[in-house]
């Protein structure tokens, strides 16, 4: 009884905790739903947040563009700022540069045009026919003496001025007043003028004192333009000597130092047209005379190297009829129509001094400047100023090499690339025969040919050049020898053979039986091997022998063929060296005995 109330009592306690636990789920659920609103809430909350992050990232990247295009436009107003401002500045400097150009060289273009006004030979007939007064031409040139006492043209002109007035001691000292100024400018433009009014003897007199002053280091560009002159004998046959004894001159304070004999400075100082006229010569094939370079060996070399310079004097002659087809001397003198002594002069007018051109290139470089919107790279590399020297100053043995060899250089025409070649022709005849010297140290008395180790000398004198059939019948009959020698040794080798029959016994009677199956294939197969290596000894040799003979016919033939073609080859050689070593004598009468010029 007791037990069913306790049990009771139990169940009573059990179910209010059942219905506690009930109360309690009841009060949970109805937080997870308050829960779960608060959860759809905050993913509504989530999802708005994420369209407001995407709005400000595409806000950022709007942001970086505005940046990235304020960046760009900045640099770019910073570049054009910098173009402009060096604009700006050439433009303030090109005007600086202009004013003080006119204030100290604007002068200068009038002096220039008083000069070529007066060198003209119609202001001579003016003058003396008193359609311009002398007078008025004093004082023209005074005036200039007076804005331009600097300047050599000035006195130069005066000094003309002079002359048409007959005033002989004021002439003389505007000339002396000019070559102080400038010496070479103020005696070449007296030659010049007195070459176009027709004094030839004065003409010639002051081209000696201008040719005395050049340094034959140094030749500027006049000096090309003036040697046309002078070679057309526009300055007369007087001035045409002046200025051959003048050349004469500089090529012997070139080639020879104090001390040294004749003889040796031309020895040494013709190195440089010896490597010219070396640099001429015929250079051989690869495959040109192949035989006959295979049979020399080692000689080779050498003799290919003075077949070359051998061919020097033939090579040096085509080219100077190519570059002179009238001849060293020419079909005749051109006519004297004063072109060459107006250009010079012209040239010489016009020239800049060192000063005005510096400064004209300046001003070249700022109107480049500006004409490229400030940009320097780009000026830096279009910037070529026209008024610079037309070219580096050269050698005078520079100006003869250019004038005879490479005309296109040298800009001189036919008459004054003739003179440069008389100036140097006993050169290069003496260069020439040093050559063909050489050329002989290289050529031997005979050489040895060789094919399949089989030699044979010959002479390299063309005239004795000897029968190539006795030489072809002694290689024949060599390598006959040299086959039945080898064919003979070819006999049954017993000790190979005995070796053979043992080992191949060995193998199928003493091995291959006491073998398991992977090495008695191996084994049998060794004793086969021997035993047909052993039939091959003994009946082979027959055909061993036949193959021995067919080699050597091969290489008879062959060898025959070859040693055949290198002598043909060979006399072919030393044929054309030789006449090309006898073109010396065709070079020498060409341009006529070297004393003779």
């Amino acid at each position: 009884m007791e037990d069913r109330l306790e049990t009771g009592s139990e169940l009573h306690r059990l179910n209010e905790q059942v219905e506690d636990i009930g109360r309690g789920q009841s009060r949970h659920e109805g937080r997870l739903g308050d829960f779960e609103d608060e959860l759809v809430g905050v993913r509504a909350d989530v999802v708005r947040l994420g369209s407001e992050v995407s709005e400000v990232r595409q806000e950022i990247e709007g942001l970086e563009g505005t940046v990235s295009d304020t960046r760009q436009m900045l640099d770019t107003f910073i570049e054009q700022y910098g173009r402009d401002r060096e604009v700006a500045k050439a433009q303030a400097e090109l005007s600086r540069l202009t004013t003080q150009w006119h204030a100290d060289f604007g002068q200068r273009k009038q002096t220039r045009a008083l000069a070529r006004g007066l060198v003209h030979t119609l202001t001579a007939h003016a003058v003396y026919r008193t359609v311009v007064s002398s007078a008025a031409v004093r004082a023209c040139t005074e005036e200039r003496m007076l804005l331009e006492p600097t300047y050599w043209l000035a006195p130069a002109a005066m000094a003309v001025a002079a002359k048409f007035r007959d005033e002989g001691e004021r002439g003389e000292s505007a000339q002396a007043h000019a070559r102080m100024l400038d010496a070479a400018k103020a005696d070449l433009f007296f030659s010049l003028t007195c070459s176009r009014f027709g004094d030839e003897t004065q003409a010639a007199a002051w081209m000696d004192l201008y040719l005395q002053s050049l340094d034959p280091e140094e030749l500027g560009q006049d000096f090309f333009v003036v040697l046309d002159a002078i070679a057309s004998k526009e300055l007369g046959d007087e001035a045409l000597g002046y200025a051959q004894r003048a050349m004469a001159g500089w090529n012997r304070s070139i080639l020879q130092f104090p001390g040294e004999t004749h003889a040796i400075a031309d020895v040494r100082g013709g190195e440089q047209w010896k490597t010219r006229l070396e640099s001429l010569r015929r250079r051989m094939a690869k495959k040109q005379y192949s035989a006959l370079r295979r049979a020399s060996g080692d000689q080779w070399d050498g003799l290919r190297l003075g077949w070359e310079l051998a061919t020097v004097p033939d090579q040096t002659l085509a080219h100077l009829v190519h570059m002179f087809p009238d001849g060293p001397d020419g079909v005749d003198w051109p006519v004297k129509d004063g072109r060459y002594v107006d250009r010079a002069l012209e040239r010489l007018i016009n020239q800049m001094e060192p000063d005005e051109a510096e400064m004209r290139a300046k001003m070249r470089r700022l109107e480049q400047v500006i004409a490229h919107d400030g940009d320097l790279e780009a000026v830096g590399q279009a910037h070529e100023s026209p008024f610079s020297p037309d070219a580096d100053p050269v050698t005078f043995m520079t100006l003869l090499d250019q004038a005879v060899f490479e005309p296109d250089e040298a800009r001189l025409g036919p008459p004054a690339r003739r003179m440069a070649l008389r100036a140097i022709w006993s050169i290069l005849v003496n260069a020439a025969n040093r050559i063909v010297a050489e050329s002989r140290l290289y050529l031997p008395q005979d050489i040895t040919l060789s094919v399949a180790d089989w030699s044979c000398t010959v002479s390299t004198d063309p005239e004795l050049f000897p029968d190539p059939d006795p030489f072809l019948r002694g290689l024949a009959a060599h390598i006959t020898r040299q086959t039945q020698v080898q064919s003979e040794a070819v006999v049954r080798r017993w000790p190979r053979v005995c070796g053979a029959l043992a080992m191949g016994g060995v193998s199928g009677l003493l091995v291959v039986p006491f073998v398991d199956e992977a090495w008695r294939g191996f084994f049998t197969l060794l004793a086969f091997s021997m035993v047909v290596w052993v039939v091959w000894e003994i009946c082979g040799v027959p055909l061993r022998r036949k193959q021995v003979r067919e080699q050597g016919d091969r290489l008879r033939n062959d060898s025959v063929a070859t040693l055949a073609k290198a002598l043909a080859q060979g006399k072919d050689f030393f044929v054309e060296w030789h006449e090309a070593m006898e073109g010396l004598s065709d070079l020498t009468s060409w341009g006529g005995h070297p004393d003779s010029n």
